[in-house]
């Protein structure tokens, strides 16, 4: 039996209706505004979708995860939608700062081992923060490899997903200035559009995980999406929250060497089709990304975007940010899979510090508007260091 009917069976094994219990705080959640406004048409003839100037307001102030916690993602917002030439700098690959460290990389659940095994939490909280201290404004939570994919039941997850939140949430200093971001990854596999979960089943796992990490994450990033229809399972996912969980949301979609997702949608046609769904499913959706892609596939995807003025209009009609950060992987195979695969795939040597900066992030933010910038696998917090120096050096 092949892998893909052997995860699809377990998967499904696992239906039913979902009951969480969320747990909050002692500290009164405070209610956040999710209201966007839909990209109706994304045509040369229709006018574009804006957002009401109270909704804009409410969301460029978002709320944190609890009322006595600075509200780290809304100053960091009002600082980049009020000076374009700003940027909000993304940590770099949390697993592959791991392994460098020597943590196990673990070829079924990944990174996830720094999660599980509490011996690694220590190295884990000194990853997020050597981020944080290379200059990083958010961090992401350690929780993109703990999936039902690779044999996490439910109670695991919403364990060892929440676990990874807490970690992030400690390594910062509560001080307004770090953003913690709850990564949501792929349920089954990475790069693969023809292993996406049914999508009801997709929503479900996603409506679990996001209702996990809420307590201590400022925003959702669903991230290394391969297809629209693994993107809207986590928007969904996100929108049928109860309000007081319910956290602003980015998504980041992979791609191929053409700069196509990797299912082979445009970028065009993809960014359109997920702010709509968003706006349907009334989730404050924030900004759309790419990564763990080449860095030179992000480049052609921001040059096809560029060229669309009817795609950057409703952007900026409805306060989309576009970001990046890119890997420092040599090509990954179509039919990748991390279980199948021997050993963690070859980083590039041609990606330094100063190599990713002056080739990638330096263009991607002066000739493409990019505001949000980091790094995927690869990436260490020497790069973050060096990009800070020149992005952001008297912040």
């Amino acid at each position: 039996v092949k892998k893909s009917q052997l995860v699809q069976t377990r998967l499904s094994m696992r239906r039913g209706v979902l009951w969480i219990t969320a747990v909050v705080s002692s500290r009164r959640l405070r209610l956040q505004s999710h209201g966007v406004a839909a990209a109706n048409a994304f045509s040369a003839s229709a006018p574009s979708t804006t957002r009401s100037s109270s909704t804009s307001s409410n969301m460029s102030s978002c709320s944190s995860a609890t009322s006595g916690r600075p509200d780290a993602l809304g100053v960091h917002l009002e600082r980049i939608r009020s000076d374009k030439n700003e940027v909000l700098i993304l940590d770099g690959g949390t697993g592959e700062e791991l392994f460098r460290r020597g943590v196990p990389d673990d070829r079924k659940i990944w990174s996830a081992t720094a999660v599980v095994n509490e011996k690694h939490h220590r190295c884990l909280r000194d990853v997020h923060k050597s981020f944080i201290d290379a200059g990083s404004d958010a961090i992401t939570s350690n929780s993109y490899g703990i999936t039902p994919g690779v044999g996490f039941s439910r109670e695991d997850l919403v364990k060892y997903v929440g676990l990874a939140g807490l970690l992030a949430r400690q390594s910062i200093n509560e001080d307004g200035k770090s953003v913690v971001c709850g990564s949501l990854g792929p349920l089954v596999e990475s790069y693969r559009p023809d292993l996406v979960s049914e999508h009801a089943e997709g929503v479900e796992f996603y409506k679990l995980m996001a209702t996990a990490l809420a307590p201590n994450v400022d925003c959702l990033l669903a991230e290394t999406m391969s297809s629209v229809e693994e993107s809207t399972q986590a928007v969904e996912a996100v929108g049928s929250l109860p309000s007081q969980i319910r956290r602003p949301l980015m998504v980041s979609y992979t791609l191929n060497s053409a700069g196509k997702i990797r299912s082979g949608e445009s970028v065009l046609e993809a960014i359109p089709k997920v702010l709509r769904f968003a706006g349907r499913q009334e989730v404050d959706l924030i900004a759309v990304l790419f990564n763990c892609a080449e860095p030179e596939a992000i480049t052609k995807a921001f040059e096809e975007i560029s060229g669309e003025g009817n795609l950057q209009q409703l952007l900026q009609d409805n306060d989309i940010q576009l970001g990046a950060y890119a890997n420092r992987l040599t090509p990954v195979p179509d039919q990748w899979s991390l279980e199948e695969s021997e050993e963690a795939q070859a980083m590039r040597d041609d990606l330094s510090p100063p190599e990713y900066y002056d080739k990638f992030v330096k263009k991607w933010v002066r000739d493409f508007g990019v505001q949000l910038v980091g790094g995927c696998c690869g990436i260490t917090p020497e790069h973050i260091s060096y990009m800070r120096s020149h992005l952001r050096p008297t912040a």
